[in-house]
């Protein structure tokens, strides 16, 4: 059991997935999402570079084989178009290879979304099964399906950032794994900048603290807001409170992000201890 989000902006894509895969009574955590060609991703490639990130719901080892397969069809295409081609036929030919092999009926069947980002350019693509449609959106899979949507919905708009989807990814994840049994773990979050270097980003504490804290007080200013029967000192209060609240864990996510830069520095041997 899992979520599984990807988001389509207009500079890029992300995709986002938890880590806690169930099999019963066990719980353990492995990573779900998968960015080839597989190195660091802080700056590195190009607008020309092919890169494509996979986050699948389902059955993992069958999620390992589509993904492995389709990433070493992926490679031939010397166009997005054609890499988009390779991969929905990679992952037929799996489908198709695997269904003779299983009993009628228990081939495994899973949903796996994913971005290509080439040439200055990035497509967002769903597979259920062996069916693949291009999405000019968003979309969302497995367990935290139906919460993920809803929130999206109401969130997700066309002009969105790929800052802006990492963060609405990033809430979407912190939800599910609140009140969906079986999402859990760390969030990971893949984003593909059409420009510039990608990234499969797993320092999202700062933005998770965030979202906490506003998430528990944005309720009672909503409640405030829509009650004629307080008066505007009260109302005006809650909202000031609110406001500060805001400016305060805006500043503490600042200065995490500022301690993260400065460890990457120290670990790549740019700044001394």
């Amino acid at each position: 059991m899992t979520i599984v989000a990807g988001f389509k902006c207009d500079d890029g894509i992300v995709l986002c997935a938890d880590t806690q895969e169930t099999i019963e009574p066990l719980k353990r955590h492995v990573p779900k999402l998968r960015i080839e060609p597989k190195r660091e991703f802080y700056g590195g490639d190009t607008a020309e570079e092919l890169m494509v990130a996979f986050a699948g719901a389902g059955d993992g080892p069958f999620i390992d084989k589509l993904v492995s397969r389709a990433w070493e069809g992926a490679q031939i295409g010397a166009s997005i178009e054609e890499v988009s081609s390779d991969i929905e036929k990679s992952i037929k030919e799996t489908y198709k290879e695997y269904g003779g092999i299983y009993q009628p009926g228990y081939c495994p069947h899973v949903s796996l979304l994913y971005g290509i980002k080439m040439h200055g350019r990035s497509l967002l693509f769903r597979a259920d099964g062996p069916v693949v449609n291009e999405k000019d959106s968003y979309d969302c899979a497995d367990t935290g399906l139906y919460l993920a949507t809803f929130l999206c919905s109401r969130m997700y708009r066309n002009n969105l950032t790929l800052q802006q989807a990492t963060i609405l990814a990033a809430y979407v994840l912190f939800q599910a794994k609140e009140h969906i049994d079986g999402c859990g773990g760390q969030s990971h979050v893949a984003i593909l900048r059409n420009t510039g270097g990608s990234q499969l980003s797993e320092e999202l504490s700062g933005i998770n603290k965030q979202i906490q804290q506003i998430d528990r007080t944005v309720e009672q200013v909503i409640l405030s807001a829509a009650d004629l029967t307080i008066d505007e000192e009260k109302y005006n209060k809650d909202l000031s409170g609110f406001t500060k609240l805001l400016g305060l864990t805006r500043k503490m996510h600042q200065d995490e992000q500022e301690q993260w830069k400065a460890f990457r520095q120290i670990l790549s041997g740019e700044q001394k201890i």
